[in-house]
């Protein structure tokens, strides 16, 4: 009872791209993205990341996962601790920083999301965009060389999605590398330097965002654009 997801995948992210990854429900998208920081663990292949082969046992996950933010549908906070104490725990325990340098690297970047003043809240108070922008700050504090966004709007209420989208065109701004598994077509269009459709565990077009969006080579691809953009 072994299905295959992924098939055939050949791909390069650089540094300071903005990659999204668009496509159906089920084709693959998000265990692509769950394959790079081995929350999901491929049968074959090689993941290449630094020079590193991440897919050879040998390697310390907690230490590579520390260069790969993941910003989840869920945002994923735990609730027992302070929105502060949710952004110090990795750094303190992967990177082994003192208290006062995880709070100061927190602070900054729960000011980069405009949370600074919600750093004392528990996350059971806040808006659900509210949450997703404290898990971006979260990612943020670990210094990470890419963050994984996996559908980070997917799970809000309309009117929140656009503060999440307007943090990370922001972000985005900064050079920071970025892969973004989204259903926004519009940040996809406006925000990526190239974007990557998926159907059945394939990468079937790949392009600049211009290209992909106004000129599509593949069927597939251009059907479903035609469905999503006329919805």
């Amino acid at each position: 009872n072994h299905q295959l997801v992924l098939k055939n995948i050949n791909l390069d992210i650089y540094q300071g791209e903005v990659l999204c990854i668009i496509g159906s429900s089920g084709s693959g998208k998000s265990t692509l993205l769950r394959c790079l920081n081995l929350l999901e663990e491929s049968d074959n292949g090689t993941i290449i990341f630094d020079d590193i082969n991440i897919t050879e046992h040998k390697l310390n996950i907690n230490r590579h996962r520390a260069n790969l933010g993941m910003v989840f549908q869920s945002f994923n906070l735990f609730n027992n601790k302070t929105v502060l104490g949710n952004l110090i725990l990795a750094p303190m325990t992967v990177l082994k920083l003192s208290k006062n340098e995880a709070i100061e690297r927190a602070l900054v970047n729960l000011d980069k999301v405009g949370m600074k003043e919600y750093a004392h809240r528990n996350p059971s108070t806040l808006s659900g965009g509210q949450k997703q922008r404290v898990a971006i700050a979260r990612a943020l504090t670990m210094n990470p060389k890419i963050i994984l966004f996996d559908e980070p709007t997917s799970a809000l209420d309309p009117e929140m999605v656009g503060e999440v989208l307007t943090v990370m065109k922001n972000l985005a701004l900064t050079g920071i590398t970025m892969a973004v598994v989204t259903h926004e077509m519009n940040f996809a269009r406006d925000v990526a330097t190239r974007v990557i459709f998926m159907d059945d565990g394939k990468i079937i077009e790949e392009g600049k965002p211009s290209n992909i969006f106004t000129n599509p080579v593949e069927t597939r691809t251009k059907e479903f654009l035609k469905r999503i953009i006329n919805n």
